[in-house]
């Protein structure tokens, strides 16, 4: 869509949509399932909101709250600056807590769990400048600060899962973002999708990051080949060396054969 691109905006397929919502509820206790605070912080079409509000639903009723859907889309929070986008969820889902603004600047209070596909915009294509982001580089794309901008708004022990393009992971304009994610050591995984189809012929080479505020695990990276999202997302993977220098998700051997590759 010409409005969606004009936006940075690439619209989320149900196959990648429903394992990434799976990914940040599966660690939700059910006694804490009515009280969530959940964040869309680039609505879109609202896929992932209406996602989240259908998984949140079937959790609520497996553990006894009634009025299980209404529960569920107060849980839901989100934001576009397209006014139409954001309509559009709104008659799609009754939810009653999507608005439009700006993500980056918006007072968004506190959240459990966020999750989304960020616009994807050069940061030289902007109107204004941002500052005041330690992922900012002068040509960096704007879904890296809304990696930064998860971690400022998930209170401790919180879970994000976002798709953006793989990009971040190996270019130079990456770097603070490689730094800071090592810093903050929220991590879990990383799958790079991009040999998968999953948004048809839109030119993105995605990967999909989660982790945990606080989490400290050891983080894993996987390059799926094929399949289907939710088993890339379960794949065990190879571990992850952190830090500013490019992260390598292939495996041992893989990555000697690349290396000989470009030696050559």
């Amino acid at each position: 869509r010409k409005r969606g691109a004009a936006l940075g905006v690439v619209y989320t397929p149900a196959s990648v949509v429903r394992p990434m919502v799976q990914k940040v509820l599966a660690s939700v206790s059910p006694g804490d399932l009515a009280t969530l605070r959940i964040c869309d912080f680039s609505v879109g079409e609202g896929a992932f909101v209406v996602e989240l509000i259908a998984q949140l639903t079937d959790a609520l009723t497996r553990a006894g709250v009634r009025d299980a859907r209404a529960t569920a889309a107060r849980c839901v929070h989100g934001a576009d600056i397209d006014a139409r986008a954001i309509e559009h969820a709104r008659a799609l889902t009754g939810c009653p807590n999507l608005v439009v603004a700006d993500a980056l600047t918006h007072d968004w209070g506190q959240f459990d769990l966020v999750v989304g596909n960020p616009p994807y915009i050069r940061q030289e294509q902007l109107a204004t400048k941002l500052v005041g982001w330690q992922t900012a580089t002068g040509v960096a794309d704007l879904y890296v600060y809304f990696f930064e901008l998860a971690h400022r708004i998930l209170r401790p022990g919180g879970r994000y899962c976002l798709i953006t393009p793989n990009k971040w992971l190996t270019v130079e304009y990456g770097r603070a973002l490689r730094s800071f994610l090592s810093a903050q050591r929220s991590v879990g995984g990383v799958v790079d999708v991009a040999r998968l189809p999953v948004f048809g012929d839109a030119d993105a080479f995605p990967c999909i990051t989660w982790g945990t505020l606080g989490g400290n695990a050891a983080p894993r990276g996987h390059r799926a080949t094929g399949g289907e999202v939710e088993a890339a997302l379960a794949a065990p993977g190879v571990e992850l060396a952190l830090g500013g220098d490019p992260w390598h998700i292939d495996d041992p051997a893989a990555r000697a054969l690349i290396g000989r590759l470009e030696a050559r």
